[in-house]
């Protein structure tokens, strides 16, 4: 996979990863060491300090709670950052001009988790941040996955329009429990702004960078799950094991995570060690209960598989009874321990692994031997340096060979004794039920809805808002199309303006209020009346990028522009030019230049006089059709304006309420969908809104009818 920037993941080969840093605060003389020196020993001691505080606190809180890691657990390295340690870490490239390490990271604790198949790791990951940087003062956290900033993400529906991805790298992070969002200058600055400096700023300022309630409540809602004191997320469920397995799990009920792994994962080769099963033979089973997640326990009961009767496993012929889901996912977790004792490989087999010598060869040619010949002294001291460091980051990451190995090692120095299940057996509690397997397709959407479902919008009474869904559908088609999706029309206004800012309490003033601000110049810009906003905007563009062009030849002259933009700005405005042209032929039009010249400049001279020709076009045909049926299918307004003093001659006249109209069409073409896909459906998806089908379809059409009249928008 493609390392992120400023992330070295030696040995992560997959993209289901979760990585954090945790920066203490440490005393100025032992924030920048880089290169080893007196003050490096001071410094490990004091990261070692905080290493065993941030561990008692996780593994406290891991074991109250219950957790069962999917892959690999909750682990911190310390990282003095110096030099030597840089190139062990392979975080010093030669291209140091766009290395994105060339600005060195503050001393901290690093770890890398994979999470697998469950994403609950990573979020229980984010929670333990939180509660560390609560009960250690002066402690920051920065949390990524291969997705980059994650947890913005989770709150992109709260995040102000400025936000995006290109803007927010390196500038998320956790303190005291809440998520700040550091600006350097300003809210449109795209520079990306370097970790150390990003540190520093909030140590200056601990509370001016921290997001939004809205922002921090998307955050909360999602950790919302782990804040009770056991995990809901646990299954229970009585099995038959082999002796050994049983005793393994009531003494380590973690290794069910890689058990179920390998067995979900195994392939012809793992198949022939469960034919054989000399580490867990059959002969004697226990019935004793086992902790599950749900992602585990439903990954177990997904997978299909046939024993071999000849290994000497017991299964009932009536396949739906309890007894034999007892006996078969026992045997599933047995062939799960077998694949990984004989996945085990010792030391002397890993010391001539490719990845070793992968990892020596890329140290020679970073120059981290120094030119010392191989054999000598010297060479023979940094090679054990860079061994142990390459052990100690293996060993983070639990594969299978490091499990098995574990397995075998608890397997030699336990004493297993059936005794020790008799008592267990008569006195187990029952299975917990596993409904929660089986959604149907009802629960399906509203559980989608509920996550990831549009607004609505509707009134406390239950009623539609007639004035709220047509401003909705005002400002979404006052928006435009980019490559990016729909955006406002102000966003390239704001990324013309100056960058630069009074001072960096303005920038975090604009974190919390950035959404409010933009709402509020939103509605300035709607009081302009324009035409074809949208359109004469690409226009501006294109005529800017034309000016821009300047290597390309065939340069148009001052009265082409001129008759040009005069032909695309009638366009724009919807004229309908009188037809002035001097020749009778059509081929004569086309053959003249002098003659489609003159036209066009007649064109531009009646240009002013063509507003009040429409204007007066619109109020003759709206005098005639409110005389019609037409005239009287549509919604009017309680009363006539006094600008509107052209229509006395009409009797009972009232102009036409046109969004009060366009809301009851809406409302009627929803109706005739069913509540299914349509043209209106996509059209309220595609603008975030969304309408109830049970009020849509079951208020009665009078009712509808009257409250809509009733609406004023």
């Amino acid at each position: 996979m493609a390392k992120l920037p400023g992330c070295k993941l030696e040995f992560v080969r997959d993209d289901d990863y979760v990585e954090y840093f945790i920066f203490p605060e440490l005393p100025a003389n032992l924030t920048n060491i880089q290169n080893e020196c007196a003050e490096l020993e001071e410094l490990s001691t004091k990261l070692l300090e905080f290493q065993k505080q941030c561990l008692e606190i996780v593994d406290k809180r891991v074991k109250n709670y219950g957790y069962i890691w999917h892959k690999d657990e909750f682990h911190l390295q310390i990282r003095t950052e110096c030099a030597q340690e840089r190139l062990l870490n392979d975080e010093i490239n030669d291209d140091s001009n766009d290395a994105p390490t060339a600005h060195p990271l503050p001393p901290h604790l690093h770890g890398v988790t994979h999470y697998g198949d469950n994403i609950e790791d990573e979020w229980f990951i984010v929670h333990l941040l939180h509660e560390l940087t609560r009960q250690l003062p002066g402690c920051i956290a920065r949390v990524i996955d291969a997705d980059g900033e994650f947890l913005l993400i989770e709150a992109a529906d709260a995040l102000p329009a400025w936000a995006n991805p290109d803007k927010c790298e390196q500038r998320v992070y956790i303190v005291n429990g809440h998520m700040q969002l550091v600006q350097k200058l300003t809210a449109k600055s795209s520079k990306k702004l370097a970790v150390s400096t990003a540190v520093e700023n909030i140590r200056q300022n601990p509370t001016i960078y921290r997001v939004g309630k809205e922002i921090q409540n998307c955050i909360d809602e999602r950790l919302k799950d782990f804040s009770g004191g056991t995990n809901p997320a646990i299954h229970r469920q009585i099995v038959r094991l082999p002796l050994g397995v049983a005793a393994l799990l009531k003494t380590h009920p973690s290794l069910i995570a890689s058990a179920v792994r390998a067995f979900c994962e195994r392939d012809s080769i793992d198949l022939k060690a469960c034919r054989s099963m000399r580490y867990f033979p059959p002969e004697q089973c226990v019935r004793c209960s086992v902790r599950f997640t749900r992602c585990l326990y439903a990954m177990l009961m997904h997978t299909d598989y046939k024993p071999d009767r000849k290994v000497g496993w017991l299964l009932d012929s009536d396949t739906n009874t309890e007894q034999y889901k007892e006996q078969i996912i026992g045997i599933k977790i047995a062939c799960g321990f077998e694949i990984l004792a004989s996945q085990a490989k010792s030391a002397d087999q890993e010391a001539n692994e490719p990845a070793w010598r992968a990892y020596v060869n890329n140290l020679s040619t970073k120059g981290y031997f120094r030119e010392n010949l191989e054999g000598s002294e010297q060479y023979k001291r940094l090679l054990s340096e860079a061994r142990a460091y390459f052990t100690k980051n293996k060993e983070r990451f639990r594969t299978a060979p490091l499990v098995g190995r574990e397995i075998l090692n608890l397997l030699r120095s336990m004493e297993i004794s059936a005794d020790l299940f008799c008592d267990e057996e008569n006195n187990l509690e029952p299975s917990d039920s596993d409904d929660w397997l089986n959604i149907s397709a009802d629960q399906l959407d509203a559980m989608l809805m509920e996550r990831y479902g549009p607004k609505k919008l509707f009134k406390s009474n239950g009623g539609l808002n007639a004035e709220e869904f047509t401003k909705n559908i005002a400002d979404f088609l006052e928006k435009e199309s980019l490559y990016e999706g729909i955006g406002d029309d102000d966003d390239d206004d704001d990324d013309d303006d100056d960058e630069d800012d009074d001072d960096t309490e303005t920038a975090s003033v604009e974190i919390e209020s950035g959404a409010s601000a933009n709402k509020t110049t939103k509605d300035e810009t709607k009081t302009k009346v324009r035409k074809n906003h949208s359109m004469r905007k690409a226009c501006n563009r294109n005529s800017i990028i034309k000016e821009k062009a300047e290597d390309k030849p065939k340069p148009k002259t001052k009265s082409m522009e001129s008759e040009d933009s005069t032909h695309v700005r009638n366009f724009l405005d919807f004229v309908i030019p009188e037809d002035k042209w001097d020749s009778n032929s059509e081929m004569s039009d086309y053959e003249d230049d002098d003659n489609l010249e003159h036209n066009f400049e007649a064109m531009s001279k009646s240009d002013k006089n063509i507003d009040k020709r429409i204007k007066k076009y619109m109020d003759q045909m709206d005098k005639e059709l409110a005389q019609t049926t037409i005239g009287q299918s549509f919604e009017n307004k309680s009363a006539p304006k006094a600008s509107d003093d052209d229509f006395d001659d009409i009797e009972s006249f009232q102009p036409i309420n046109i969004n009060v109209n366009t809301l009851k069409n809406i409302v009627a073409s929803y109706k005739s969908q069913l509540g299914g896909p349509g043209p209106v459906s996509n059209l309220l998806n595609a603008m975030g809104v969304g309408m109830s089908t049970s009020t849509a379809l079951d208020s009665d059409d009078d009712e509808a009818d009257e409250e809509l009249k009733e609406s004023r928008v």
